[in-house]
Formats: C-alpha cells, sequence, structure tokens
C-alpha cells in the first residue's frame, strides 16, 4: 500500500504522527494491521480541484530510495499513522528554526468557534491557511469528526477549491497552539470538513 498523505506533528524525540485516522482496505475499509512501513518524500505534480459530489486529490510522486527516506512507521490504528524519523532527519528538521516551529498542545476545552489556520504543502511549498472552526463536538462518536471546519483562504479555494484527498493530516492551529488535524472533506460542499482533536490522537500512543 503507497499513498500521499500529511504529516501532522514530530517531537523533539523523533516521534511522528500523519493523516488523522488509519489506512484501511480499499475493499473492505476495515483497518489494516501494520508490521512495519516507510515514510519518502514527495513531490506534487498536480491537482484536482474538489466540486461538490467529487473529492478533490492531490497528485504526487513519491520518491524510493534512502536518499529520501525520512523514518518508518510502525503504527495504524483509527487516529492515524505513527512512528519514528531518521535520526539525521530529525536532526536537520530541529535545526530548521526558521521553518520548523514548536508548538504548544491546546486541550480540546481551550478550542473556540470562530477563525484558525491549517498548514499544508499543497502548493508545493509550506503555507498557512485561514479556516474556520465552526462546530465543536467534545462527545463526538466518530472521532476523526470532533472538528467541522470551514475553508475560508480564497488562495486554497482557487487553488483546490477547499480540502481534498491528500491533506489528511494537516495540522489546524489556533491561537498559536496545535489543536487538531484534517481528516475529511464533506463531498457535497468541499469547503467544509472535519479535524480530529489533537489531544486524540497524543492519547493513543501514550
Amino acid at each position: 500500500l503507497a499513498g500521499v498523505g500529511t504529516m501532522t506533528y514530530f517531537t523533539q524525540t523523533g516521534d511522528f504522527a500523519a493523516l488523522g485516522h488509519g489506512m484501511g482496505d480499499g475493499e473492505t475499509s476495515e483497518l489494516l494491521k501494520v508490521s512495519k512501513g516507510d515514510i519518502y518524500t514527495s513531490n506534487i505534480v498536480g491537482i484536482q480541484k474538489g466540486e461538490r459530489g467529487t473529492p478533490g486529490e492531490i497528485k504526487g510522486v513519491i520518491y524510493y530510495g534512502s536518499a529520501n527516506h525520512l523514518g518508518e512507521l510502525d503504527l495504524n490504528n483509527v487516529t492515524g499513522i505513527f512512528g519514528e524519523l531518521d535520526r539525521e532527519e530529525l536532526n536537520v528538521y530541529l535545526q530548521a528554526k526558521d521553518t520548523c516551529k514548536v508548538y504548544e498542545v491546546a486541550y480540546k476545552q481551550e478550542i473556540e468557534i470562530g477563525p484558525a489556520q491549517i498548514i499544508s504543502e499543497v502548493s508545493g511549498e509550506r503555507k498557512v491557511y485561514d479556516i474556520e472552526i465552526s462546530y465543536i463536538d467534545y462527545l463526538a462518536i466518530d472521532s476523526h469528526k470532533g472538528l467541522h471546519i470551514k475553508v475560508t483562504d480564497n488562495e486554497l479555494l482557487k487553488l483546490t477549491g477547499g480540502i481534498v484527498q491528500g491533506m489528511s493530516g494537516s495540522p489546524i492551529i489556533q491561537n498559536g497552539k496545535i489543536v487538531g488535524a484534517v481528516t475529511h472533506v464533506l463531498i457535497n460542499d468541499p469547503t467544509q470538513g472535519y479535524g480530529i482533536f489533537i489531544e486524540e490522537m497524543l492519547d493513543t500512543v501514550k
């Protein structure tokens, strides 16, 4: 199984998480059991914009090989995929003070209805885009849908139409803290979608 997704966070000790939801079997949708996997750099070569009734997607090329290897994953669960970055890669990130920012974790009760941002490399470079958190479901039966979000950033709307496949895992930032990750798009309105609380992702790997 291979695909393009977004890393949500990495810690200063090298642990990382991505996607905000697990990888499922394409036919049965059941969660795949993973004993080992790898993450690599990828290059975005195209974007299919999301439209009402049709989810868009990021088209990317994955570069395999040791020079592009970022880390290994060893866990696939309902809140995402988890693993550890290569030591050399982690050191590069930690030294890049201008592009790698340390975010404090926001608990569910700190999150507010209102403006927020997502971080995405959907344009080919890392950028911050404006969104709105429109609803918070603290007791969501589906943990992937605790946050209801709406894209308000004109640049992102022009580029993708809203949320597209491949943006899963994009970190959601509010008031300078990481609050969650993008997980799903509303098929009938690609400008809207869902996010998972970052607290949920962290709790599954404690």
